[in-house]
């Protein structure tokens, strides 16, 4: 990345390739997580550790706002940039006005014209019966953002952060980087402890019960509520997504693209620190793990890092951004800075994936081949039960009963035998292909869904509920799950296009840019 301290010259930097096609991915993985009872939700980054897509979508929005709106502050002055900031804040609002009302219009034709599964009302996934049952008062919390339900709560964080911004130049302009630091980060601390007294509940505080450290952050907490912004008109619950701690993730990637901030050096010491980091957030994120699923509760392992994480849950709690959060999200942004090579270029060519000899690559395939049968039992267990009764009655009586610990580990092993085979039974000719004019041909497909994330974000809402309707008629498999999701996808990938195409305004093109197209000229009548 090129760093300039010179807002000016943002306006002659070009599009970083990075940041369209990791908001892009976000995009993708927003719309899988909020498919109801989606089977590919497991899989998505945020059961893995403790940042998810949300965090993609936020520091790389704060990073194209330095692009957008930086060189407006630079070359028209603060009032027009400020102007600007808030005529942004004005679409961002209107697009939350009409995601809800469009959505909330859906879900309950479905429930007039019973589209859906019988007996299922489907305003109360997501919960939105009060919009209905008292609309007057509830029309005007959600004009508002006195009434930020689940599933509508993004769009209202991210406008109030951009609703800041202003007053980040100003403080830049002032005291520098070290003043903008210095108002991000006791910004970050206060909502912390505001969301840390709402969690403990600050009217049941009984001072004296839980140390004189708890004591304090909750005195302090009580007197910070008025950054827990109500969810409701009558004040109960809180934003989920709070804008005062979430700037944090947001002014990140705008000190980046401002040049306020350097990027850290490609080394093998800081690689690997980031991967550590990833790899000793999994017991503590990954559910199958903390609850017990995939290693037995009762062993003391389990007990301890479920204790752990209920002790530090103000450090991962989403809510407010905790600290641990934040710090996980910043070593993955930075293996994948490091993945795609300076400025993006490994977006632009081919992928840099040297191939086995081919002795050594069959020896892997048979290998993967007979995990992958062994395990099929295990991990495939509903699927053959669809396609064969008669084979799953006779694997019942064949195959030995574990336990569910293991049968979990049994199916993530089937699934990554099964990668290994497809990799290394593949012909070279088609594993080039597909690191090659495949991968090249995915990439720009990729930077134009997060080029127009506005757009995608506001149809991936609507479309994740008419996903979740269609799992509901045609039943919840693997492949259903493959077909709806890459269905969706690809609905995000022709709103992208559709929609860059229209800011285009082709219409304004001369007419010779248009293809010609004859017309029969009406006759007049003899």
């Amino acid at each position: 990345m090129t760093v300039t301290t010179d807002p000016a010259a943002i306006l002659k930097r070009p599009r970083d390739l990075r940041l369209d096609f990791f908001r892009g991915i976000a995009m993708a993985i927003i719309l899988i997580a909020h498919t109801p009872i989606n089977g590919w939700t497991l899989w998505i980054p945020a059961r893995f550790g403790f940042s998810d897509a949300t965090e993609i979508f936020v520091f790389c929005s704060g990073f194209a706002s330095s692009l957008a709106f930086g060189g407006t502050f630079a070359t028209h002055g603060w009032w027009i940039g400020a102007a600007r900031i808030a005529h942004r804040v004005w679409q961002v609002y209107w697009a939350h006005i009409g995601m809800f009302i469009v959505t909330v219009a859906m879900l309950m034709a479905i429930d007039v014209g019973g589209w859906g599964l019988e007996g299922k009302r489907y305003i109360a996934e997501p919960y939105v019966v009060p919009i209905f049952e008292n609309t007057g008062r509830y029309l005007i919390g959600l004009l508002t953002l006195r009434y930020t339900p689940g599933l509508f709560d993004i769009l209202p964080m991210y406008l109030v952060i951009l609703a800041m911004t202003p007053l980040v130049m100003a403080l830049h302009r002032a005291g520098g980087g070290a003043a903008v630091a210095a108002f991000v980060a006791v910004t970050w601390l206060a909502s912390n402890l505001a969301g840390y007294a709402f969690v403990n509940g600050v009217e049941a505080w009984v001072p004296g019960q839980a140390g004189a450290l708890h004591d304090a952050a909750m005195a302090l907490g009580a007197r910070l509520q008025f950054l827990n912004f109500p969810a409701t008109p009558g004040g109960g619950g809180t934003w989920f997504f709070n804008p005062f701690g979430w700037q944090l993730v947001f002014f990140t990637g705008f000190a980046f693209g401002m040049g306020w901030l350097r990027p850290p050096p490609v080394t093998r010491g800081l690689v690997i620190a980031a991967a550590v980091a990833l790899l000793v957030s999994v017991p503590f994120a990954w559910f199958r793990i903390h609850k017990g699923f995939w290693i037995p509760a009762d062993w003391a392992v389990t007990q301890a890092i479920a204790a752990a994480r209920e002790a530090l849950s103000p450090l991962w709690w989403k809510q407010w951004q905790g600290a641990f959060r934040y710090a996980h999200f910043l070593s993955l942004a930075y293996l994948a800075w490091v993945a795609v090579g300076p400025r993006g270029a490994v977006l632009t060519q081919d992928l840099p994936i040297r191939l086995r000899p081919a002795p050594r690559r069959a020896r892997m395939a048979a290998a993967a081949a007979l995990v992958a049968l062994v395990s099929a039992p295990y991990a495939l267990a509903t699927e053959i039960k669809a396609a064969s009764p008669a084979l799953d009655a006779w694997l019942l009586g064949v195959v030995p009963i574990l336990s569910p610990a293991l049968i979990g580990w049994l199916s993530l092993l089937h699934f990554a035998a099964l990668a290994t085979l497809l990799w290394n039974a593949a012909p070279r000719a088609t594993l080039r292909w597909l690191t090659g004019p495949v991968w090249r041909s995915a990439t720009p497909v990729v930077r134009k869904v997060g080029s127009q994330s506005l757009a995608v974000f506001m149809t991936s809402i609507p479309l994740s509920q008419l996903n979740g309707l269609i799992l509901d008629l045609i039943g919840r498999d693997i492949f259903r799950f493959a077909a709806v999701n890459l269905f969706g996808v690809a609905v995000l990938i022709a709103t992208a296009y559709f929609t860059g195409w229209m800011k285009s305004q082709p219409w304004r093109k001369p007419a010779a840019a248009h293809p010609a197209r004859r017309s029969v000229a009406p006759t007049p009548a003899e």
